[in-house]
């Protein structure tokens, strides 16, 4: 089954940094107390506290029994200024791997998470420091330990059904709370029953699906991205952590956050890889190398590669 599932991975990451070690960070920064140089407290945070460079994550998702990347992603996090981009990479998109042209998201099953780094690395000519590989299921399931996405706007009537994949997507158009499993079929749609009514915001491309994608994570991390969510690090923790592979630790992730307290939602910035589809075959997508490295330039340029993928 094809789960072609942009929002799984951003959400995961996000989480991951907002819950994992930021919102731990941003209780002591905004605390009024000051604790003394001698307290135990203040010795055990203070370490995690030290300004970093930019770094890139590549961000893979999939099904975790069939180890395939239906979604893939580079993530460039800023340590210093709390901004983080986001590029999306059309798992069709073309490569060349082992002197055979193939799509990208055959990296990952063929060669593990180094051929995957590399081939990206490649593509993009960029750094990957870390990389991570998450399952899909752990989307629905953080969303409802998050109590949903509340009072979001559904642009559009969607109605879709598929027998095989059991899956059946039915929203009217307005402000709806979504719990897990509706934030998953919100994500999941790409075309529909009205296609007269719906060629404006979905026209059966990943383009027009990853908009519609960014705009609900955009309001998760609005909502979600308080002091108020505090209690529920441990289950979140548990949750990511039984659903991920990375070459990252945890110690590694906590020295990335040390101005979470600085973090807003308007330095969230997402992008996907310019390009368009082959010509003469239509399930490649080709990347427009001069727009990309435009791109990349600008919001993704990090450290050199400290990544040990094996």
């Amino acid at each position: 089954m094809n789960f072609r599932k942009f929002a799984f991975i951003i959400s995961f990451v996000l989480l991951m940094f907002l819950f994992a070690s930021g919102v731990a960070l941003f209780t002591f920064s905004n605390s009024k107390i000051e604790l003394p140089p001698d307290n135990p407290i203040r010795k055990i945070i203070l370490p995690f506290l030290i300004p970093t460079q930019p770094v890139n994550v590549l961000l893979l998702g999939g099904d975790k029994v069939n180890k395939n990347t239906d979604t893939i992603m580079l993530i460039n996090f800023n340590p210093e200024t709390m901004k983080v981009s986001v590029l999306s990479i059309p798992r069709d998109t073309k490569v060349i791997i082992e002197n055979q042209e193939r799509k990208i998201n055959f990296a990952y099953p063929r060669g593990g998470p180094k051929l995957a780094v590399d081939t990206v690395s490649k593509l993009l000519n960029v750094n990957i420091n870390y990389y991570f590989y998450i399952d899909i299921s752990v989307f629905r399931n953080i969303i409802d330990m998050l109590g949903g996405v509340k009072n979001f706007y559904i642009p559009v009537d969607m109605d879709y059904d598929d027998a095989s994949q059991n899956l059946h997507i039915h929203f009217k158009k307005g402000y709806q709370d979504l719990n897990g499993e509706q934030a998953e079929e919100f994500m999941r749609f790409r075309k529909g029953k009205h296609l007269s009514q719906i060629l404006n915001y979905y026209d059966g491309s990943d383009n027009k699906r990853i908009d519609a994608q960014q705009s609900l994570l955009k309001e998760l991390v609005r909502q979600k991205a308080t002091i108020s969510y505090l209690p529920k690090i441990n289950s979140i923790i548990s949750e990511l952590f039984k659903n991920l592979e990375t070459d990252i630790s945890m110690n590694e992730l906590l020295k990335l956050t040390p101005n979470f307290a600085n973090f807003q939602i308007k330095n969230l910035a997402f992008f996907t890889v310019p390009g368009v589809p082959e010509e003469e075959k239509l399930y490649y997508y080709i990347c427009n190398i001069d727009k990309t490295s435009k791109i990349v330039s600008n919001y993704f340029q990090a450290i050199a590669n400290n990544s040990s993928q094996q």
